[in-house]
């Protein structure tokens, strides 16, 4: 005969005062602790001993006892009894495990469970989940008010945060707010949703930015005095991405040489694989002498792999180390170029595509092509984030025209 019953696991003290609220279950000499979500010990009284008549407190109880019947359940259909068996059952029904509304749990279950998920989309769901719980241990949905957000705001601006990536870091958290509401339906009905024309509002932050100058741009094109042969090779694949329709690194790094006949580069972005479900197109690039010049320096013809770097069968997270590695290198390199050229704004890889779209846009190219070529969405996104804004020297010419 098995017992199955609802309590705070107090063997172990978590941070914040949190225990683990556990359905446990005895079955003759072997106990099974399952747990639920993570409650203090003053939630637990409130909610479970003094049986809190609030609606979240009922919604809560409701999706724990059926929780604990759901383990009633499986138990039945596990026989003889085996406690790996039983937990493994149990996962495969993960789905209807109610979670603890802290945004922690909300985060953690949302970029570990979610297949869909890109590693880097992970890291940064879990990078903004630790942001609001610096801001707010502890913090749970019911915390997250607009005057919340804008608290958040302020101290993260106060802090030297840009716009951008503050409004990052709040969009990941609508996002899950959104998610277990309409999908997971954790977050009871109650819940006064904190985003609207007369709650809070995520600005549209559109960062300024000083691009290179055609001069410039032909200076990193013409230069020719390294430090290092790194050095060379850094500026040889910043031109690489430059000349590749403005490519990202995460393309070139996974680019084969079967991408390629003699007259084209044809490949898809790999940011578009999930983002995108419809009018996903090939990159196409023509090959030119200059294009064919950089794939003879940057290009390893021992390997599938025009960079040589990757090996074939690797691993998303395989993936993501090299790149970030390598980028780091690469970028390092590129810092000391800036220095080289007394350039006016930090060469970085990512910049090779700004420099893409906004020497097309200086030659007279329609945003509309531009944004073809590159592979955007739309073409605000091209005019906003890769289209440069104005440089130095366009600034004060300008005002020169003042009395």
């Amino acid at each position: 005969m098995a017992r199955f019953t609802i309590q705070l696991d107090k063997r172990r003290k978590l941070h914040n005062g949190l225990c683990n609220l556990v359905v446990r279950v005895n079955v003759g000499n072997d106990m099974v602790y399952l747990n639920i979500a993570k409650l203090t010990e003053q939630q637990y009284d409130h909610v479970f001993n003094k049986k809190a008549g609030d609606e979240e407190s009922i919604a809560f109880r409701e999706k724990c006892e059926k929780y604990r019947t759901k383990c009633e359940r499986i138990f039945n259909e596990v026989k003889p009894f085996n406690k790996e068996r039983f937990r493994t059952l149990l996962k495969e029904e993960d789905k209807e495990l109610p979670k603890s509304l802290f945004l922690k749990d909300l985060f953690t279950d949302y970029y570990t469970n979610n297949e869909n998920l890109k590693n880097f989309t992970r890291t940064r769901y879990r990078t903004s989940m630790n942001v609001f719980e610096a801001f707010q241990p502890g913090v749970t949905v019911f915390d997250v008010t607009p005057e919340f957000l804008r608290r958040f705001e302020n101290n993260k601006r106060k802090k030297g945060l840009s716009g951008a990536t503050v409004a990052s870091y709040i969009t990941d958290l609508k996002r899950i707010l959104n998610y277990y509401t309409k999908v997971k339906e954790i977050i009871p009905k109650s819940f006064k949703y904190p985003f609207s024309e007369i709650g809070y509002r995520i600005k549209n932050v559109v960062p300024g930015k000083f691009v290179l100058s055609n001069k410039e741009i032909m200076s990193i094109v013409a230069m020719e005095d390294f430090d290092t042969p790194e050095q060379e090779f850094a500026r040889d694949v910043w031109l690489f991405l430059y000349r590749c329709n403005g490519s990202n690194f995460a393309d070139l790094l996974r680019l084969k040489w079967t991408d390629m006949n003699n007259e084209q580069i044809i490949f898809y972005r790999k940011k578009t694989e999930t983002t995108r479900k419809k009018n996903v197109k090939p990159i196409i690039v023509p090959r030119n002498v200059g294009l064919n010049e950089l794939l003879q320096r940057i290009g390893d013809n021992n390997s599938i792999y025009v960079l040589g770097l990757l090996k074939e069968g690797y691993s998303e997270t395989t993936f993501d180390n090299k790149s970030n590695k390598t980028r780091g290198q690469l970028n390092k390199q590129l810092k000391e170029i800036t220095g080289k050229l007394n350039l006016t704004s930090p060469l970085r890889l990512s910049k090779a595509r700004e420099c893409y779209a906004t020497t097309l846009f200086r030659a007279g190219k329609s945003v509309d092509k531009i944004c073809d070529m590159m592979g955007q969405s739309t073409v605000t996104v091209t005019k906003n984030h890769y289209v440069g804004s104005m440089d130095a020297n366009e600034i004060f010419e300008m005002n020169d025209v003042l009395f």
